[in-house]
């Protein structure tokens, strides 16, 4: 299945310019965590280790919802999004 990701604002910055926005082919049943470990080990180790290893915080999207679980299991289509959390004061 395909999955599209895209790496904004901070996460840009972790990962090639080439590759800020990718198609992923995953298997079926892939979770969050298993797309992170393929940008761990294929695009950023820095970016996909930080967010499993809770070191990095950035918030992550799925067709435009948050989610936070990394067991949440993807579906073919889905889009992706890693970027800065809000902040405000």
């Amino acid at each position: 299945m395909k999955i599209k990701v895209r790496f904004l604002q901070r996460a840009g910055e972790l990962v090639p310019n080439d590759k800020k926005v990718i198609t992923v082919e995953s298997p079926e049943n892939s979770t969050l965590k298993n797309l992170l470990e393929y940008i761990r080990d294929k695009i950023s180790r820095r970016l996909g280790e930080g967010i499993i290893e809770k070191r990095l915080i950035l918030t992550i999207l799925v067709n435009s919802r948050v989610v936070g679980n990394l067991n949440y299991e993807l579906e073919g289509g889905d889009s992706v999004v890693f970027l800065s959390p809000e902040m405000g004061g």
